[in-house]
């Protein structure tokens, strides 16, 4: 295990609140800061893969209603690709997560990101639900001949990400999913209770903030603890926040309910986010060694020698 941690981070406030992505629990109120001045080189990783993408939009029904679903896939490809199912955070719809289903489609993965029915209820069953949906549906576009993912999905190698209650999600639904060979969780929502974790043991990376006040980056550090998985990981985002990880757009009333950004939002903090996850995929999906450098070795350690991160933390066998 190679461990390096940050410093102390924000203190934690409990609002009681239901706002677009946000969860009940929201983690302390930060004050204006100076940018964070250190920035990060692209990468291959980072950088858009060598696939055209292409969409097809759809929907799944299930015992808790429709889901507006989009599929990201390389549209210029004759493989097959790993699938990927993403799930958004409390109020978010699939259409703030583009940005991760263009960079997943380029390099190689066939990703089906989900609307749920009622997107601001707070539990995530519904997104439990549409994990297992996702691959239900993504298998059924493999088998039908007039689908223009016909034969191109790899079924058998999968893997779930969310966002804030998505995250959570992903750690719940990881618990019953044990064919899955990856998890990602994108600023986790504190939610879960010790056994939704503990119950964890597939590969599973955690991506935090340190102006992540929705959240929290030591609420995420206790979850990544709590994994009972043996291979795990833990990055944080030098002045990233918890919306940062929606697309380019603004979310009315996210300066009252997060902190202050002090890292552009597309160039350094989703490239980073880009970089961790695509490497992850890349190792536990496609069984690329080519990106252990980027997850364990070297290019880490001069993301966290540069204070682009500020934890870099793993564990495996």
């Amino acid at each position: 295990m190679y461990s390096m941690l940050s410093q102390g981070k924000f203190s934690i406030c409990f609002v009681l609140l239901c706002f677009l992505m946000l969860v009940p629990f929201m983690a302390g109120c930060g004050s204006d800061l100076p940018p964070v001045t250190a920035t990060t080189d692209p990468t291959v990783l980072d950088e858009p893969g060598a696939f055209a993408v292409a969409t097809l939009d759809t929907e799944i029904i299930n015992d808790n209603g429709t889901y507006p679903v989009t599929i990201y896939f390389p549209g210029n490809g004759t493989d097959q690709y790993p699938a990927i199912a993403f799930s958004p955070g409390l109020g978010a719809n699939k259409d703030m997560y583009h940005w991760v289903g263009n960079h997943c489609a380029s390099h190689g993965y066939a990703i089906l990101l989900f609307t749920v029915p009622l997107p601001f209820t707070t539990s995530t069953s519904q997104h439990e639900a549409g994990f297992v949906s996702a691959f239900e549906l993504l298998e059924a576009e493999n088998n039908n001949p007039d689908s223009p993912l016909y034969g191109h999905v790899n079924v058998s190698r999968r893997a779930i990400m969310g966002h804030s209650l998505g995250g959570s999600a992903s750690f719940r639904a990881a618990g019953t999913m044990k064919d899955l060979d990856a998890v990602i969780a994108l600023a986790p929502a504190p939610v879960n209770v010790d056994a939704d974790l503990i119950a964890v043991t597939q590969p599973t990376q955690i991506q935090t903030a340190t102006q992540d006040c929705i959240a929290g980056d030591d609420l995420a550090y206790s979850d990544y603890k709590l994994l009972s998985s043996d291979t795990k990981q833990i990055i944080d985002i030098n002045g990233g926040n918890h919306v940062a990880f929606i697309y380019d757009v603004r979310i009315v009333g996210e300066d009252i309910f997060d902190c202050t950004l002090l890292i552009d939002k597309v160039n350094q903090h989703q490239r980073l986010s880009r970089r961790y996850f695509t490497a992850w995929l890349d190792y536990y999906l496609k069984d690329d060694s080519a990106v252990e450098p980027y997850l364990f070795g070297k290019y880490a350690e001069q993301d966290l020698k540069s204070e682009v991160l500020t934890m870099w933390e793993f564990v495996r066998p």
